[in-house]
C-alpha cells in the first residue's frame, strides 16, 4: 500500500516538471502550507503566487496566465475552492472558451 501522500506525490511531480519547463506556475489561496506546496514555493519563488485568502482572484489569475500561456495549478481547501469560486470559473474560463 502506498503511503506517500498524494498532495506530496503531486508537489514533487511539479517540482521535478517546473526545472525543466518555466511555464508551470503554482498558484495558492494562503494554502501552500495545507496543500503540501511549500517545498515548490522555497524551490522555485519565481514560478510561485501566492494571492491570500481570495478565491476568486485564485481562479481568475490563473485563467489569465493560462490564457497568456503559462500552465497553471491551483491549490486551495475544496470547500473554498469549489464555492467560492464557482462564478469566475463559469464567467472566465467558460467565457475564454467559446
Amino acid at each position: 500500500m502506498n503511503k506517500i501522500p498524494n498532495r506530496q506525490i503531486i508537489c514533487e511531480t511539479l517540482m521535478a516538471h517546473a526545472k525543466n519547463d518555466k511555464r508551470i506556475v503554482v498558484l495558492c489561496s494562503d494554502s501552500r502550507g495545507s496543500a503540501s506546496m511549500s517545498p515548490f514555493f522555497d524551490t522555485f519563488p519565481e514560478q510561485s503566487v501566492e494571492v491570500g485568502i481570495a478565491e476568486q482572484n485564485l481562479v481568475s489569475i490563473s485563467a489569465g496566465m493560462a490564457h497568456c500561456g503559462e500552465k497553471t495549478y491551483c491549490f486551495s481547501p475544496a470547500c473554498f475552492l469549489s464555492t467560492r469560486s464557482y462564478e469566475q470559473v463559469f464567467l472566465t474560463i467558460k467565457e475564454d472558451s467559446v
